[in-house]
């Protein structure tokens, strides 16, 4: 009797000991702010002519699973200096906007996104020019255009994505086409360059980013976030399916009714 109780004690040790381990772990989602640096603002200096240097930090916080409100800030300086014209800029310029996830999530760990978004822009900044050097009839004439504080405000419409390298860690890259809406006027010389903005040169200047960020995993949801479903008619075939199914669960039921009825 004695043996037969420690077996069955044994066994039931056993069982309960695979049961626990057969226990599946709970997967858990976990989000958070992002904060990251604008690597191409580095490489201006390289890129393009004249003494342009600055700096950008982006940040982005996860809404609701696909929404990603964003901040940006930044600063610029400028120094163009040619034949007969030297010309100085530089300012601070600010971003706030919102982005929004267009690929679906394929599991808890998934965090690559491609989004679209809008930023409305502001900046503020200052410029002057030295060393005008023109001729006329009573020989050459140097000339300068002091410094001036100016203010800009613009839209930007934005299209890019962030890959998740390792845990936390991102990289991304986004264009922007820039609406300006207004500009400080100087009637003695239009702004050549506005920080946040970028060359005046065009109506719509458009602007190429790369950024490296890092994410604080901060909060964590057991829920994947469900991919946003936009407007427009269902295929064809998606409505051949599904009155398929419609009349194959009507035919179904009605055969349980008739067997039910002969019973």
């Amino acid at each position: 009797m004695t043996k037969i109780l420690a077996s069955t004690l044994v066994l039931l040790l056993i069982s309960s000991f695979q049961g626990f381990s057969q226990k599946k772990a709970e997967v858990w989602r976990y989000e958070g702010p992002r904060v990251g640096i604008d690597l191409s603002r580095f490489l201006l200096p390289y890129l393009q002519t004249g003494k342009r240097n600055g700096w950008e930090i982006q940040a982005d916080v996860p809404y609701k699973g696909n929404w990603f409100p964003t901040f940006e800030l930044g600063m610029q300086w400028f120094d163009d200096k040619r034949d007969g014209f030297h010309y100085k800029n530089n300012g601070t310029y600010a971003r706030l906007g919102v982005d929004m996830n267009i690929v679906k999530f394929e599991s808890m760990k998934d965090h690559d996104l491609v989004f679209i978004g809008a930023r409305y822009g502001y900046s503020l900044f200052n410029q002057e020019t030295d060393g005008i050097g023109y001729s006329n009839y009573w020989g050459t004439v140097t000339s300068s255009v002091p410094r001036r504080t100016m203010n800009a405000h613009w839209a930007e419409l934005v299209f890019g994505m962030k890959g998740e390298l390792f845990s936390n860690f991102f990289l991304g890259w986004t264009l922007r086409a820039k609406f300006p809406v207004s500009v400080t006027k100087d009637h003695n010389i239009k702004p050549y360059i506005i920080p946040g903005i970028g060359k005046t040169t065009t109506d719509v200047p458009f602007d190429f980013s790369i950024g490296l960020y890092y994410r604080f995993p901060i909060f964590r949801t057991k829920n994947l976030p469900k991919p946003i479903k936009f407007g427009g008619t269902t295929h064809p075939a998606e409505n051949d399916e599904n009155n398929f199914n419609n009349q194959g669960s009507s035919g179904t039921g009605g055969l349980r009714s008739l067997q039910s009825g002969g019973r």
